[in-house]
């Protein structure tokens, strides 16, 4: 099983380093950071690369309104180089409530990504980009050496955000979907936009959180302690309805309901997590990033013994 485990971002760069090597003993995939208010995933991951020797390690993800795609493919090539080849950048818009922090229009964000993938990948492929579009105008040139070209990956939800994915990124990233809106969603709109495109389907690299507990009440604090954002989110509010998630209706006011928890988070014992894990990949996902809450300091360990089945 191809599985990899994403964890929030971290307040402690020295528990980044102690996090990849323990995944890579465990014989996970990859290691994700996530993006938020702390230490700079990108930086931090170069900072862990030096120390892992197998494990592929990404960002899921690094908003790119607030960094211009220069800045963007010469942050990745650096910490690829970094990472011995190793580095996966994963890119995505984030949310309007976010953005608006930032003092950033979310304006049109599909139009965006599309001009922003294009600009990086041509300058982590080619070393230069010239490109005209009604976002960007750049002419960039890039010159990092080692590493070769890391993989430029988007998260993709919606049926725009997927068919921009399969057209333009070398992955997609869907997060929070449960395995049916991944079969019936996800997958066939990552096809559609590479069909479209004239070019091989890349692979979906579904992300969810899960909780090591079989106690339902304290998983369910735990869901509304430690994610209660995220059925609040627009996008997220939307996909979850869309995929027929009990209750989903009512998670921008009230948030998570257990109905919606046990239809959406993975919990329990190790063999139910393994089953959880499945299927996705029975739904068609070529990857399942499991991120753990909960507080179980060797949860990565339990992770691997289902990775190894």
């Amino acid at each position: 099983m191809k599985l990899s485990v994403i964890f929030p971002e971290t307040r402690d760069l020295g528990r980044v380093v102690e996090l990849a090597q323990g995944c890579e003993e465990a014989g996970l995939h990859g290691m994700w950071l996530g993006s938020a208010f702390g230490f700079d995933p990108v930086m931090a991951l170069a900072l862990a690369g030096p120390h892992t020797s197998r494990i592929q390690l990404g960002t899921s993800v690094v908003p790119t309104w607030p960094r211009h795609p220069v800045v963007m493919a010469q942050q990745a090539a650096t910490a690829n180089a970094a990472c011995g080849g190793r580095f996966r950048l994963g890119v995505g818009p984030s949310h309007q409530p976010v953005m608006k922090m930032y003092g950033v229009d979310f304006d049109r964000p599909v139009g965006h990504v599309r001009e922003y993938l294009q600009i990086v990948k041509a300058l982590l492929r080619d070393g230069q980009a010239s490109f005209k579009g009604e976002r960007y105008r750049v002419t960039g040139f890039l010159d990092v050496e080692g590493g070769g070209t890391p993989p430029v990956m988007l998260a993709a939800l919606h049926e725009q955000m997927c068919r921009t994915a399969g057209a333009l990124a070398d992955a997609a990233l869907p997060w929070l979907a449960p395995p049916s809106y991944i079969a019936d969603a996800v997958v066939p709109n990552v096809a559609k936009g590479a069909a479209d495109a004239g070019r091989e389907v890349p692979p979906v690299i579904a992300s969810v959180p899960c909780v090591l507990s079989t106690n339902r009440d304290e998983v369910i604090e735990i869901v509304n302690r430690d994610l209660g954002i995220y059925p609040r989110m627009p996008f997220y509010a939307d996909t979850l309805v869309r995929a027929g998630v009990p209750d989903a209706d009512k998670g921008m006011t009230d948030g998570w309901t257990p109905a919606m928890i046990d239809a959406v988070i993975p919990w329990g014992d190790e063999n139910q997590l393994a089953t959880a894990a499945q299927a996705y990949l029975d739904a068609g996902a070529d990857e399942i990033v499991l991120s753990p809450f909960g507080g179980a300091d060797t949860v990565w360990q339990v992770l691997g013994d289902i990775a190894r089945g």
